[in-house]
């Protein structure tokens, strides 16, 4: 009479961690890809808040303004120069371009107790009003095109 053995052969459990692997090595960029594209929208909001009180200073004033004090926004730890957040520090350059009045918002992203994929390295978000007003990638160390693929 045959007696049966139950189990896996050696050949059946490495084919399996050579599809775990495999199925690994395609699904952990994509998640620091979507990580990373959650916290531009950090950036973004930055972005967005700071352009909205720049042109409500401009109507008043007829200029834009490089202190951000001097804005009707208000966020923890602002200073004249500098918007800290928990991923991003951004901060603004006022002047006059060809077209007129101008102002130039940089945002750099900064590790402050979280890790930032090397694909992307400190990379920083730049925008140019009214001359260039869409987002643009300022400086990535991971390669402009990694980049590039957070903000689409």
């Amino acid at each position: 009479m045959f007696t049966s053995k139950k189990g896996f052969t050696l050949i059946e459990l490495l084919v399996v961690v050579l599809i775990i692997g495999i199925l690994a090595s395609i699904a952990i960029p994509q998640y620091f890809k979507v990580v990373e594209k959650a916290r531009v929208a950090e950036a973004m909001s930055i972005i967005s808040s700071v352009k909205s009180a720049e042109e409500r200073f401009l109507a008043k004033g007829g200029v834009y303004t490089s202190d951000l004090t001097e804005l009707d926004i208000s966020y923890a730890n602002m200073t004249a120069s500098n918007i800290p957040t928990k991923f991003f520090g951004g901060g603004v350059v006022a002047g006059t371009c060809t077209s007129g009045p101008c102002f130039v918002m940089t945002v750099t992203r900064h590790a402050n107790n979280s890790s930032v994929a090397a694909r992307y390295g400190l990379y920083s978000l730049n925008v140019n009003v009214p001359d260039r007003a869409d987002v643009q990638i300022a400086g990535c160390p991971g390669g402009g095109t990694n980049c590039t693929e957070l903000l689409q």
